[in-house]
């Protein structure tokens, strides 16, 4: 798009694809922006392979960074603003890539995303919804040794859905054979995913690096139960003690009203699409006035 001149018709660019970044080029009547999502492997590489138990693909991600990361990092500083997209990337982003990185929030489409709507009963009571992709990064085994150890031996027409997408789809479906315990749901259009989180009691997410990601917002946007790893927005509980969390939202019924409303009231003052555009003007505007 540089080579062809379309790049110079644009008075703001957004770079989200950090493997793009090295294709930037700094146009001075331009305002321009890099954001980076999760823990773009070029980015911060550390963070997402430190628990890689593959020791060939560790070996190769590293080798792929020392010949890679250098160069990304040094274009970053070209951009007028940088982002990121979760709070648990500041403070690495601030000490390895850049100072004045700015967090924008996810937005969150909460016509979509709402507790009133089209409902897909999932089977059974409680349906337990596990809607993320299977592989060792978003560390699945915690949510199912929850419901295997906590929620069905206790509520034993209890289930868990979960979506037949990622890596490691065929390992679990060895080990979660149960047709009448586990269902598996094929990748759906948000319509239908929302409409299926409504029709859930109760729904798990990312286990991993700690950092709260679109898909529990959302499933807090539609008023519904969630377990997932956040230290640094909203439920900051440790990982160990995430089982103790789910006992609370089963067995105490105020307690999960509280959860819920206190999820919701947050996502509708942060996490909208009006409030993240007015955080995203501000930052601009120093930009715009010069």
């Amino acid at each position: 798009m540089y080579r062809s001149g379309e790049m110079k018709k644009y008075d703001i660019v957004h770079f989200n694809n950090t493997e793009n970044f090295l294709l930037f080029q700094k146009q001075a009547w331009q305002i321009s922006i890099a954001e980076s999502h999760g823990f773009d492997f070029w980015v911060n590489y550390r963070w997402l392979v430190k628990d890689e138990k593959n020791i060939v693909k560790y070996i190769l991600w590293n080798i792929f960074n020392f010949f890679v990361w250098w160069k990304i990092r040094r274009k970053i500083q070209e951009f007028d603003l940088y982002y990121c997209s979760t709070p648990d990337m500041l403070e690495p982003l601030r000490q390895k890539v850049r100072a004045d990185v700015k967090w924008l929030p996810n937005p969150i489409n909460t016509d979509i995303f709402q507790p009133q709507g089209d409902i897909i009963q999932l089977e059974w009571n409680p349906a337990c919804f596990f809607p993320t992709r299977l592989h060792g990064d978003k560390k699945p085994e915690y949510a199912i040794d929850i419901f295997q150890n906590y929620i069905k031996p206790n509520y034993p027409e209890a289930t868990l859905h979960l979506l037949n997408q990622w890596f490691e789809v065929s390992k679990y479906k060895k080990v979660l054979s149960d047709e009448t315990t586990y269902f598996w749901h094929d990748f759906m259009d948000k319509e239908t995913l929302a409409a299926k989180v409504r029709g859930s009691d109760f729904c798990f997410w990312d286990f991993s690096i700690g950092g709260l990601s679109l898909m529990p917002m959302q499933i807090m946007a539609c008023k519904k139960p969630i377990v997932t790893y956040d230290m640094y927005e909203l439920i900051k509980v440790p990982r160990q003690d995430l089982w103790e969390l789910t006992r609370k939202l089963f067995e105490d019924e105020d307690f999960k009203k509280e959860y819920i409303e206190r999820n919701y009231q947050y996502i509708m003052h942060f996490h909208t699409e009006k409030s993240i555009a007015k955080m995203h003007l501000e930052n601009l505007r120093p930009f715009i006035e010069n």
